[in-house]
Parts: structure tokens; sequence; C-alpha cells
């Protein structure tokens, strides 16, 4: 049973099917590795069926969240355990919902028992599970293993080199069997600082290649983690006389499963760099628009591919040099400490490329009311921007958390060489009031000195379809990172340039 869609879950609990019983040695391990702390504990239950496992953890102490995707699992679990008091049942896919509904304060132990084999993005949900994780908090995953598991069953199953991944950038992890499970307990940040590795030395004289950059519908980018050990982004050498953006959309579909136009196929950026003195030429292939499924077509090649979050690229470990250089130039200042390499961006017309997840739209929404609430968005146009423009695709590098703050935090974009900030996205009560005291009218003209791209966007909306925004930077890497953004996530009515001291 290797289910992939949420239909087929529910069926199997409608049908009245479980899963395999939680056994005494898991409940054993549970209380020798994880009990519950003193003065109130809370577990969150990710994937947790019918809902023993979270029955069993508030009898231990804990107050528990137990989520599931399948409303007929949620169903069953509210019957079955409906004397169990410190439980609260929610239907909420953790890959793709909005995971408002979650406790804000973050959680004691997480548990993920016979549900990780499922995931299709592994690594953003257990990197996303580790930042809710409270100071001494645990993440216990259990699950049945490759060596364990009959060969037909084998997806739902993990190998050794999945659990090594697994465990990659904790502090600490403990593995114990349970009756032919592995019981996994990860402990401390799951967060490895990102570096960026070559490869094996090449044989050949020079090499050019194209990849792919690819976002999913909530703007994650799309990586593998190949048999190397590395993040990769889908791409490849060119062959005979094919252009760059075709051999993108060939890769991609060769590597990936996914199919692009080649329409849709857009070189942003040349790069020039060397691999091991070898003169290397890699081309930046922006898709703006993708259909099929995700698939892991060269198995051989990659362990898997998934989506990632954004924010997260500072501490995914290790990622090919090329692919890194590739994700800053669309991306600018999302991965720290890369080499060095010339960059060649292209005037390469594209649209904008859509994609939040859920969680924005609701955080957006809350920051607005906050900085209304303070009296900093009088008019009506102000408060419709601050509604609309998306402010984390103009901070990548933040948590969607960080990005929508509604107090005076400011998130840092740039610093000097003593570690001093010279640029970053204003808090937005502040840019707000700045608005509201230029008192603009639709079709205004507007230059902006200093530039970040959310400020110069929140002012061509109040200007509206009319009006024009011109932002200029005595930084050309904050000018950059600007018209960076400003393409893939603006209106097209600013136009970008750098100022000279």
């Amino acid at each position: 049973m290797t289910y992939a869609e949420r239909d087929d879950w529910a069926q199997h609990y409608a049908e009245g099917k479980g899963w395999r019983r939680l056994g005494e040695r898991e409940q054993q391990l549970l209380a020798e590795h994880t009990p519950a702390p003193e003065g109130g504990s809370r577990a969150l239950d990710v994937g947790c069926g019918t809902g023993e496992l979270a029955a069993y953890l508030a009898g231990a102490g804990y107050t528990v969240d137990a989520v599931d995707f399948a409303d007929s699992a949620i169903a069953r679990a509210r019957e079955e355990h409906s004397g169990i008091e410190g439980v609260r049942w929610l239907q909420l896919d953790i890959e793709r919902d909005d995971p408002g509904p979650l406790h804000e304060e973050g959680y004691d132990l997480i548990t993920m028992r016979l549900a990780y084999a499922f995931f299709r993005d592994r690594g953003r949900i257990v990197h996303g599970l580790g930042e809710r994780l409270r100071e001494g908090g645990a993440l216990v995953v259990i699950t049945p293993t490759v060596e364990n598991t009959a060969a037909e069953r084998r997806g739902i199953a993990l190998d050794e080199d999945e659990i090594t991944v697994l465990g990659a950038g904790w502090e600490t992890v403990e593995r114990r069997d349970a009756d032919g499970l592995a019981f996994l307990v990860l402990r401390g940040p799951c967060h490895l600082d990102t570096r960026a590795v070559e490869k094996r030395p090449t044989t050949g004289h020079a090499l050019t290649g194209a990849l792919a950059v690819v976002t999913d519908d909530a703007g994650r980018v799309l990586l593998g983690r190949s048999r190397l050990g590395m993040l990769e982004l889908p791409g490849g050498k060119t062959t005979g006389a094919e252009d760059f953006a075709a051999a993108g959309v060939r890769e991609l579909a060769e590597e990936t499963g996914l199919v692009a136009d080649p329409g849709d196929a857009h070189v942003v950026t040349m790069l020039v760099d060397d691999s091991h003195g070898v003169p290397r030429l890699t081309a930046v292939v922006r898709i703006t628009a993708w259909t099929g499924t995700l698939t892991n077509a060269e198995a051989d090649k990659f362990d898997r591919w998934e989506f990632v979050d954004l924010h997260a690229l500072a501490c995914a470990g290790e990622v090919f040099v090329p692919a890194a250089l590739a994700i800053d130039s669309v991306w600018p200042g999302v991965i720290p400490n890369l080499p060095p390499v010339v960059s060649y961006p292209l005037a390469a017309e594209r649209p904008p490329v859509p994609g939040e997840p859920a969680a924005a739209v609701r955080l957006r929404q809350t920051m607005t009311k906050t900085v209304i609430d303070g009296g900093w968005a009088r008019s009506a146009p102000v408060r419709d921007a601050l509604r609309t423009v998306p402010s984390h695709r103009f901070a990548p590098e933040v948590s969607l958390a960080d990005a929508y703050d509604g107090g005076d935090r400011a998130v840092i974009t740039r610093r000097d060489e003593s570690g001093k900030a010279i640029s970053s996205v204003s808090a937005a009560w502040l840019q707000a009031d700045m608005i509201e005291s230029l008192r603009l009218e639709p079709g205004a003209i507007v230059f902006e000195a200093g530039s970040g791209g959310y400020n110069a966007e929140l002012i061509a909306h109040v200007a509206g379809p009319d009006g024009r925004v011109v932002s200029a930077d005595i930084d050309p890497w904050v000018a950059r990172r600007a018209r960076a953004f400003l393409t893939e996530a603006g209106s097209g009515r600013v136009t970008l340039g750098s100022a000279s001291a």
C-alpha cells in the first residue's frame, strides 16, 4: 500500500482499515526518551490516522494536536477516542495547508509514526516541524525500513540513505529498534549551514550547461538530492546546436517528469566560473509555467526531488555550486557565502511568476490589521496595497512570520564588512506612514531613492495602473536584488536603476 492521494487515504479509513497497532516496545521507548515535561507539555502528532498514538500521548501527560489530511481518519479518531481528554483533532494537510491552526508557541514533542515515507517534500516538512520544536524538544519518527519490509511494500519504508538524510543537521540522533520499526529521536536545531560544493574534476576542456529554476504554486523552488549527497537544480549539458532554453526544458522532463513549453522558458542570466580549473558557462533558465506530476525519472542519479522553501536555503547543507549560483541570480541573498562568479543578467522579457503558500494570505491580512489598528494606514488605497502586495517575496531569506511581522521589526537584507546593517525592508507601519504622507493621486509618477522592491511596489499599487515608480540605489547589488524580485512578483510599473554617489 503506497497511497499518494488524499482521496485514497480517505477511502482507506472510511472502509474501516487502519495501520499497525501501537506496540508495547514503541510505548516503552516513548516513555524512556520523551517523557512529558512537568508544568505543561504539548505534542503534535503528524499523520495521526485513527488516533491511537495521540491518545497514548494524552494519557502520558501531553496536550496533543493530532493532524491528518483524511477527513475519514479524523472522524474515526474522534469516535474511537471520544472519552480521551487533552486531544485536539485537526484535519490538516501538513504539506499543503495553512498551518495556522497549529499551536503558535511550539511543541515539546512532535511525532510521525508510519507517515514519513508518504511525504513528497520530506526535507521541507522536517525542517518546518523542527522550527516548531521548543527548546529541548524532540522529533520522533517511527518508520518501517527497507530491510524489514517485503519488496512489494517498500514504498512505505525508508532505506539507510534516507534515514541518514533525515538525521542530517540535528544535534543528536538516537536510533532504536521497535519490533522491526526504526524508532528515531532527533533533537537540536535541524540546521546545516549551506555550503556550495563541486563534483569531482571533469576530463573536458570546457563545460556548458543549462539549469532550470522551477517553482510550485507556493513559490518553492524544485531541488533534487543527488546520489552524491548534494542538492541540485534540474539541468545538464547542451547537446549539438540545442539552445540553452531548450536544454533546460529537456533536462527538466528527463529528470523530473515535469513538462514545460519552450515559450515559458527564459534564459535570464549567464554565469561564468570554473570547475577545478576548467572554464564553465551556465545558463540560468527560469521556467514560468509547467505541467505534469513530479517523479524521480533518473533514480540512479537522484534520491528524490522536492520543492524547498526559499528561506530554508540558508540551512540546506551541501548545494552544487552552479545550482547555488543560479538560485542566487533569481533570488539574490537567499544563499550566503557563495564563491565568486561573473554574472551576465539578460534583459529577457518574461511574465511575473505567481505562487505563495496559504499562510502568506492569512499573515498578510493580520499584518495589515495591525498597521491599521495603529493608525498608520489611514486611506483605502494604502490599506489595499498592504493587503495585496506579497511582502515575503521581497524578503525570501526569512520565514513568513518574520516577513509579515506587524511590529517594529525590519528585515535586514545587507550588511557591510563590519556587520552593520546597510539595507533592509522597513517595518510595514513605517512604509504605510511614509506613503500616506505623500498623499499620492492616481497616475502619480514617483522617484524612490534607496531601493528594496517592496516599498516601490506598494507605491505603484497606490498610484494605480496609470502611475509609475522609478527606484534607484547606490548599491548595485541592492538594485539588482530589487529588480529580480520585482520581475518575479511585481506589477511591471516599477523601473529600477543604480545611482552613483
